[in-house]
């Protein structure tokens, strides 16, 4: 086994020649690791040693360590003037640079569901065999998309054998669910679809496959929620009104993927004008709102025959509305920036005076993000259902956010200070991040009832523990800007502490 001191100087060696005095960085096993480097002043610094300090990390894992010990490892390396190091660790942090603490691990932001979830009508698992007409019609499809693939390429797709009842009915037994008529069918028609896009969004994934995806993780498990996610509101997916607006769903069942990062899942709990059994997408060419595809397996594979036959070219999916707009302001108004627009994401950049009041035609918009600006008045109408709101200003005017209904998260960045008495009007907020501003009246965060989540520097964070202004109910908490790992030990165990009084 490798001796820790060495792989310390090692480390310290690779850091020679650069202008870091302070490494932070974490490691688990099959989980990869994240370094940050600082100079003596706690900016950031770089250093080029490429996957050296990588590798040097995972073998200080190794040696530190104990058996049966899960939990992240983060490590602070600090160098001094002579070129000797000292190492700190702990498995007692979860991230570092910046440090989020969880403290309350059921709670989540706005539309974002934990699991279980409510069942939707019919979902049952009935001992009942596919309807008998659907399977017929199904059957009819499959043979066409079959005919006209071999048209078109020259070869017969090998699409399998089909399943037989009780292999559905015992998927259907081992997820909780009953699958819509027309998947069931198809699964009794085909085995796999390997490349050949029976659903057009994607392969179909093999019976077992379906169940494992929907199983791994807990039942309709999309991604890991993050309370500290970069883009933390829900979009609306078009057309509207067709797909709940959730950033996850126990009855969403993924059935596809088009191998590169996308899959495609039934809908079994839909929208008001949605339709049970519904396909939709997510994945790496996602980034707002889940993709509509079609009403139902039937209707996708349809569209998938249509493709097949069209001569020209492969038919194109449905083009969505934009859903996010950025652009630089400049000494223009917002109201000249967003004529004509209907977004649901929009970002300003580098503007001189801003009016958040000229937002007032955009009338799905839900997150709104001001960068470099030079004034802003945070006149977000109440009409305009906001959720999210971060501004990045030399000045801020907070005052008239007033009662703002929906917006629930708040980011202030300013050269100048702020009050945050006006805050505590605002019925939904539950997450701020005042780490980039100077605040003058600090001790104001107490009276904001509904905050669940808050993100402060060392410097706030040690105002509100001497002065006893910690509010109430925080579910989260992120440690932003530099910290030394034993302030942020001893923050995450005040954090803690005072969690279990509660």
């Amino acid at each position: 086994m490798a001796d820790l001191r060495g792989l310390v100087e090692e480390m310290a060696s690779a850091l020679a020649g650069s202008a870091v005095t302070v490494l932070q960085g974490r490691h688990r096993p099959r989980g990869g690791s994240s370094l940050h480097t600082f100079d003596a002043a706690g900016r950031s610094a770089y250093a080029n040693t490429g996957f050296a300090v990588h590798d040097l990390l995972r073998r200080m894992d190794e040696v530190l360590r104990p058996d049966g010990e899960d939990r992240t490892l983060v490590v602070e390396l600090v160098r001094d003037g002579t070129g000797r190091a000292e190492l700190r660790y702990t498995f007692d942090l979860p991230t570092v640079a910046p440090v989020r603490l969880v403290l309350d691990p059921h709670y989540r932001h706005p539309h974002h569901p934990t699991s279980p979830m409510p069942a939707p009508p019919g979902i049952a698992v009935r001992d009942r065999p596919t309807d008998p007409q659907v399977l017929a019609t199904i059957r009819s499809l499959v043979a066409e998309f079959a005919d006209a693939y071999e048209h078109r390429t020259g070869s017969a797709p090998e699409l399998g054998a089909g399943h037989s009842e009780e292999d559905i009915h015992a998927a259907e037994a081992a997820m909780g669910l009953r699958l819509p008529e027309d998947l069931r069918a198809l699964y009794r028609t085909v085995s796999h679809d390997d490349e050949y896009g029976l659903l057009g969004a994607g392969s179909l994934l093999r019976l077992a496959s379906v169940v494992e995806t929907y199983l791994a993780g807990g039942p309709g498990a999309v991604e890991p929620d993050d309370l500290f996610a970069v883009f933390p509101v829900v979009y609306e997916a078009y057309p509207p009104g067709r797909v709940r607006r959730v950033s996850r769903s126990d009855w969403w069942v993924e059935v596809g993927t088009d191998w590169g990062g996308n899959y495609c899942m039934v809908d079994l709990d839909p929208a008001s004008h949605g339709t049970p059994g519904q396909i939709i997408q997510y994945g790496r060419d996602f980034h707002g709102p889940v993709g509509y595809v079609a009403e139902s397996v039937t209707a996708a594979l349809r569209d998938a025959i249509g493709s097949l036959r069209d001569d020209d070219a492969s038919r194109q999916a449905s083009v969505h509305p934009r859903y996010s707009h950025s652009e630089r302001v400049g000494e223009r108004r917002v109201a000249d920036v967003v004529a004509g627009l209907d977004v649901q994401e929009l970002y300003l950049n580098d503007g001189d005076v801003l009016d958040l009041a000229e937002l007032a035609p955009l009338r799905h918009l839900r997150n709104v993000s001001v960068n470099r600006a030079a004034r802003v008045t945070a006149a977000v109408p109440s009409s305009v259902p906001v959720e999210w709101l971060s501004i990045d200003a030399a000045e801020i005017d907070l005052a008239p956010l007033g009662a703002h209904p929906t917006l629930w998260g708040l980011r202030l960045a300013t050269r100048q200070p702020i009050s945050i008495g006006s805050l505590a009007g605002l019925p939904a907020l539950s997450h701020l991040d005042l780490s980039g501003a100077e605040v003058s009246d600090l001790h104001r965060l107490a009276e904001l009832t509904g905050l669940r989540v808050l993100e402060l520097d060392l410097a706030q964070w040690r105002g509100l523990r001497e002065r006893g202004w910690l509010p109430a109910g925080l579910a989260a908490a992120a440690l932003n800007g530099f910290a030394r790992l034993e302030d942020a030990d001893q923050w995450a165990d005040w954090l803690r502490g005072a969690a279990e009084q509660r």
